[in-house]
């Protein structure tokens, strides 16, 4: 491995300033598009194509904006079962009553982005939202954990997997990916997947969290929230670590099956969405406020 691939995983206070700043901005980008989606879909002008252009045209307006990440993955349907498709120009699939899912990021001076969520729109089948639900629970998990220095993201890697294990799910990818500084979006050395790592996760590093269900000919869901690790506690037994969520969006609650969350997972929910809405209202309009105040309420 390249020396300077390790000195970059580790991000300094600077970097780390910086990215927690864009992550609001870039958070602010993706209501504004929520929010034009969930109101506008029913007109039935919306294709994935056009949503493409809609996020990143908002991207575009924050201030040190560079390029987009990577390329956005605009999927509805059964489209998004697929994980790396690609809308196409023409004859793109219209956006209408279902789930689309939509992974996009930023590339900007004061850092990278890179965040999923997942929009239920109208009528959607119950086992979509159950299949959401245990995303989010995996999700959920994976940020709220707690773990010996000397881990590493396969360790950790089931907790993000261990509700769609329960009803017989997988999804064939890793669990998370480093996020370099203005750099590349998939950064190595560290991660968290089925598959081996030898690297640990250390203090300074970025990880994305971002668990999925994709069933193909149907529908497809992933919530990807980035981590930053963190120095826990240090006891007798050990140091530990944990991770800060930095990503800053609404996560929609349109497709939770609320009964399927422990009281535990709608606290942890209520605090980051009680979060959200506290630094993204200053970005957005009136209406977009009120929007957001009613996709970050307590469940």
């Amino acid at each position: 491995m390249n020396p300077s691939t390790y000195l970059k995983a580790h991000k300094n206070e600077t970097e780390i300033a910086n990215t927690k700043d864009i992550h609001v901005q870039d958070g602010a980008a993706i209501v504004k598009f929520m929010y034009w989606l969930k109101n506008n879909y029913k007109k039935g002008n919306i294709t994935e194509f056009s949503a493409e252009e809609k996020i990143n045209s908002l991207r575009e307006k924050i201030e040190g904006y560079i390029d987009l990440s990577f390329h956005t993955i605009s999927a509805f349907g059964k489209n998004a079962a697929m994980m790396h498709y690609s809308a196409p120009e023409k004859n793109s699939t219209k956006i209408e009553d279902g789930v689309y899912l939509l992974d996009s990021g930023g590339t900007y001076l004061k850092g990278t982005t890179d965040i999923t969520r997942t929009f239920f729109l109208g009528k959607v089948g119950k086992q979509e939202k159950i299949d959401n639900t245990l995303v989010l629970k995996g999700m959920l998990a994976l940020s709220r954990a707690k773990f010996l220095f000397g881990a590493t993201g396969t360790n950790l890697d089931i907790l993000a997997r261990q509700f769609l294990w329960n009803v017989g799910i997988d999804y064939k990818c890793g669990t998370g990916h480093g996020v370099g500084h203005i750099l590349n979006v998939h950064e190595g050395p560290h991660g968290i997947r089925f598959q081996y790592n030898p690297q640990r996760l250390e203090v300074g590093m970025i990880v994305t969290n971002e668990p999925g269900a994709y069933i193909e000919g149907s529908h497809g869901i992933r919530i990807e929230n980035e981590l930053l690790v963190k120095e826990a506690c240090e006891t007798e037994h050990g140091k530990f670590l944990e991770f800060e969520t930095i990503t800053c969006a609404p996560i929609d609650l349109d497709g939770i099956v609320k009964s399927l969350l422990t009281k535990e997972e709608k606290e942890q929910l209520n605090n980051y969405h009680k979060e959200v809405y506290e630094k993204l209202k200053p970005y957005l309009t009136k209406a977009e406020q009120a929007f957001l105040k009613e996709y970050t309420k307590e469940i």
